[in-house]
């Protein structure tokens, strides 16, 4: 049975979900995507017996920082919390976004029994298209604040953003300068750091954050294992979850 709470983390009110007997030592905490929720992962959650789910700040029912944050900022609201709940050697298991902050966290040498990576963000290649988009769109940004230009802002930004395939960012809203900030950040260089037992679970025919990525991973953690599910893309979780509920719920143990 899942439990909603609320807490003060940071000076921010967040929201999170919990088992109804949970154990603060080994606790599964898991981590949603960009403009995802805790919930997301509901089906999952329901058949573990130890976790806590949270609403990262600025996305389900928590309050969003005030300023940009970075990956590092989410990492260390995640030490933060785990310290207020007392919740010792974590699971930490991350889908997409929420996998770049475990990324970054247990990179960071925090201490956690596992860390579990679905279809995790976290390599950003060089990409001269999308930069160049980027750019264009700035520009485009102070041509249309003249107001005979003002009508066709929106039109523009929507096909821009289509055609680089950030329709995050087009959604992004009061966390616009966050996502900036976190789609700008490579850890292809923190994956070697990582010494923590690394499970990488990928839909294989992820398009999001394709299974390429997670191959590369797989080489570059040391102690991982990469298991693809079939018939899945990004949510993984949701497309094929009988074979995912497999892996992970073994994985948890």
């Amino acid at each position: 049975m899942l439990q909603k709470k609320n807490i003060i983390i940071r000076n921010l009110n967040i929201q999170y979900f919990q088992s109804e007997n949970i154990n603060k030592n080994n606790a599964v905490v898991f981590l949603h995507g960009w403009g995802s929720h805790a919930m997301h992962f509901q089906k999952t959650l329901e058949k573990c017996e130890n976790f806590v789910a949270i609403d990262l700040p600025g996305f389900g029912n928590s309050e969003a920082p005030k300023t940009a944050w970075s990956l590092a900022d989410y990492s260390l609201f995640i030490s933060d919390f785990l310290q207020k709940l007392n919740i010792k050697n974590p699971i930490v298991a991350g889908h997409s976004f929420g996998g770049s902050i475990g990324i970054k966290y247990c990179s960071d040498k925090n201490k956690c029994k596992k860390l579990i990576l679905i279809g995790s963000a976290g390599i950003r290649k060089k990409n001269i298209k999308k930069y160049g988009f980027f750019i264009a769109a700035k520009i485009f940004g102070i041509l249309f604040s003249l107001p005979f230009l003002g009508n066709l802002k929106e039109i523009v930004r929507k096909r821009y953003y289509k055609a680089i395939d950030s329709e995050d960012y087009i959604n992004a809203g009061a966390l616009t300068e966050t996502y900036r900030k976190v789609i700008n950040e490579d850890l292809t260089n923190n994956l070697e750091k990582i010494s923590t037992p690394t499970i990488l679970i990928w839909g294989k025919n992820d398009e999001d954050t394709p299974l390429e990525d997670g191959k590369l991973m797989n080489q570059l953690i040391k102690n991982s294992h990469l298991f693809i599910v079939s018939n899945a893309k990004h949510y993984v979780f949701l497309d094929n979850e009988k074979e995912f509920n497999e892996i992970f719920l073994s994985q948890i143990k």
